[in-house]
């Protein structure tokens, strides 16, 4: 629902707009507006500061600026098979005597010189430079304007709005668009915060709010106004959430486990290590969910290497012991591969039989692991997304896993859930932290647990941004340590790299690295290979039998070889903060002390700050709050995979203050009842 209620008016078709004939009609189309009501939520990009208007006698050289003159003389001069040229010369609006003449020049423009008669009054805006004795201007931005008139227009004097524009529609013309929709309808808004609410929490009407989003009377009115029309985004937002939440409590429950924690009890005894305090705080917190009466819907939320897979076994066995079946799903095949033969081994001695599912599992595995699931002989499916496919039935289905749930999009969960007859409990895990306001609303139809700590006996990963002439004295180090027993990954961008790209790619670099490396054995992993072979190259890598892997970002998440104490990362640049720390984590996952280089061919100012960030900073939370506040929420946390509705102004990164108090507000609908509403 709107902030507003749009009345009838709102509704309007921009076509009956004065101005507004069919074919700039269609123009407008191609922005998506088409009612008045739009033009009040088509936002400006940012505001221009188009004030004072000067005299001529007062700009200032090299800045941008807004000058009021009168048109003393103008001519037009046609060049042979070349551009027209238009010049007007302006003199002190006023008619002082003794002042410098303004030169203002336009080229192609022939027709202005119907539109700039002689001793009119006009307001330029451009950047003024001086040219031997003349002070000029080159197609400056013109108004003219009646005599008499003042200096603040609906595109001068002012702080402008500059909007995203398409092709055939200009600044100007979308500009007094919205200035007539504003200034002519804004009467017909409805307010939906009562006046109680808006004093309390410092909030102005939405009538301020829409005139001031558009042609604001000064910066702080701007900000304002920006406020109040993101706290009702937010305020939407959360709604949305909590009915989200409410609707999912709602539903009929499976049920209740009631046995099954001590061999929970006994299966974390027989890992061979101690838990962390957020995994045993974690498998309370499942083992509690799915004690009760409504479906667990919990996400558990750790670094990468926290042991978040554990926890989750953990909840696999609690539901095996309670008759039911379970579901893994994770991204890639690499991954699911990796988390089956994790899982096996450690669930099988538990009694619970593990089938593997992918789009590239054999005829006759595919047709074992399905009729193991529809008979109940499989309790426990591992794969991608070939296990929403209608084929897999199952015959109790009790706990749906989701590793990377981020990398899922809300359909395809939801296809997993419809896998039970009743509904199931939901276990989702992410190694993309994200600070806790922004979890409360991305994930606030779920229960949250947090793995803050490293399992014991991990070692700290050190990060180095080396330059190129380095390259020798790493290739050293990494034959040192793998000749003392480890193992190194080589991560590159692309699968083939053409002749003109810069970027390096696996391909390649296997062969250079098979050729620098000869008493080595390498290994070369991409996501074109076939799965078999995928599969064989990286159980050869984690039996050992290969000392240096080449891959893609195949490798990205999950993989799991505790021998890997060696990354260098090709072409650092092309790779976000969070997928660097992904990455990166892929070693690190056992005792050896290990270390990521990085090279990168482009230094430029927004790369090396990222570069820096990630050489420092060992902590994935602390990478995803800087990450966040360097690229904003809209690219990273990627709002349609959790199925939000779509913000058009507000920012979650750096409008956190404003999600805060909306989520408050939320939170309290009955209180925000009593108060009167206002029209």
């Amino acid at each position: 629902m709107d902030p507003v209620e749009l009345q009838a008016n709102l509704r309007t078709s921009l076509r009956y707009l004065k101005g507004v004939g069919p074919e700039r009609y269609r123009i407008l189309n191609r922005l998506g507006l088409e009612t008045v009501g739009d033009l009040f939520y088509f936002f400006p990009r940012r505001h221009e500061n188009r004030s004072p208007v000067k005299r001529i006698s007062e700009l200032d050289f090299g800045d941008k600026e807004c000058i009021r003159g009168r048109v003393m003389s103008r001519g037009l001069v046609r060049l042979r098979n070349g551009p027209s040229i238009f010049r007007v010369v302006l003199s002190e609006a006023d008619g002082a005597r003794g002042a410098r003449p303004l030169f203002a020049t336009w080229f192609n423009q022939p027709y202005l010189a119907k539109v700039f008669l002689p001793k009119s009054a006009v307001i330029l805006y451009g950047k003024a430079e001086k040219k031997g004795r003349e002070i000029q201007m080159i197609h400056p931005e013109y108004e003219i304007i009646p005599e008499g008139a003042g200096s603040k227009t609906i595109h001068f004097g002012r702080l402008a709005p500059i909007y995203p524009l398409t092709e055939d529609l200009s600044q100007k013309a979308i500009r007094q668009l919205a200035f007539g929709a504003v200034g002519n309808f804004s009467a017909l808004l409805k307010d939906s915060l009562p006046a109680p609410a808006r004093r309390r929490l410092g909030l102005k009407d939405t009538v301020f709010a829409f005139q001031n989003i558009h042609f604001p009377e000064s910066e702080e009115d701007y900000r304002a106004a920006y406020r109040r029309l993101v706290f009702d985004e937010f305020f939407r937002l959360e709604r949305f959430i909590q009915a989200r939440r409410r609707m999912w409590q709602k539903e009929d429950p499976l049920l209740s486990h009631r046995t099954g924690e001590e061999e929970v009890g006994k299966f974390v005894e027989s890992l061979g290590f101690s838990l962390t305090p957020g995994q045993a705080q974690a498998i309370r917190d499942i083992l509690s969910d799915m004690k009760g009466t409504v479906p667990m819907r919990r996400l558990v939320q750790g670094d990468v290497g926290s042991g978040k897979t554990v926890v989750a076994a953990a909840a696999l066995v609690f539901t095996a012991m309670n008759g039911f079946q379970g579901a893994f799903m994770a991204p890639t095949e690499v991954l699911a591969q990796q988390h089956f033969m994790t899982l096996s081994a450690l669930l099988e001695p538990m009694g619970i039989t593990c089938g593997y599912l992918a789009q590239h599992s054999t005829p006759e595995e595919k047709r074992r692991v399905l009729d193991g699931l529809a008979s109940g002989e499989i309790g426990l499916a591992i794969g991608t997304h070939a296990l929403i496919q209608e084929s897999v039935r199952f015959k109790k289905l009790g706990l749906a896993v989701v590793d990377e749930q981020h990398k899922f999009g809300v359909f395809q969960r939801a296809a997993l859930k419809k896998k039970a007859e009743r509904p199931v409990h939901f276990l989702l895990l992410t190694a993309t932290p994200i600070p806790r306001t922004l979890a409360l609303t991305l994930y606030g139809d779920l229960e949250i647990s947090v793995i803050a700590e490293r399992p014991v006996g991990r070692a700290a990963v050190q990060t180095f941004w080396v330059a190129e002439e380095k390259r020798r004295e790493i290739y050293h180090f990494m034959e040192t340590a793998i000749g003392q027993g480890r193992q190194a990954y080589v991560i590159c961008p692309l699968i083939e790299g053409g002749s003109e790209s810069r970027a390096k790619s696996v391909t390649r670099v296997f062969e250079e690295f098979s050729r620098i490396f000869p008493l080595q054995k390498t290994g070369l992993l991409h996501g074109r290979m076939k799965s078999d072979d995928k599969r064989k190259v990286m159980k050869d890598f984690k039996e050992r039998k290969t000392d240096i892997l080449i891959s893609t970002v195949v490798i990205e998440v999950g993989v799991d070889v505790p021998n890997a104490a060696l990354m260098l990362i090709e072409n650092a640049e092309r790779f976000g903060l969070a997928q660097l720390h992904q990455l990166r984590g892929r070693i690190g996952r056992g005792a050896h002390e290990s270390f990521c280089f990085l090279f990168s061919q482009n230094t430029n100012e927004e790369t090396a700050e990222r570069l820096r960030v990630f050489e420092e900073t060992p902590s994935g939370f602390e990478i995803a709050e800087k990450d966040l506040a360097m690229r904003g929420a809209g690219q990273i946390l990627g709002r349609k995979q959790h199925g939000l509705p779509e913000l058009r102004i507000g920012d979650l990164a750096k409008d956190l203050d404003i999600l805060e108090m909306a989520r408050r507000e939320a939170a309290h609908p009955a209180e925000a009842k009593k108060e009167a509403p206002v029209s």
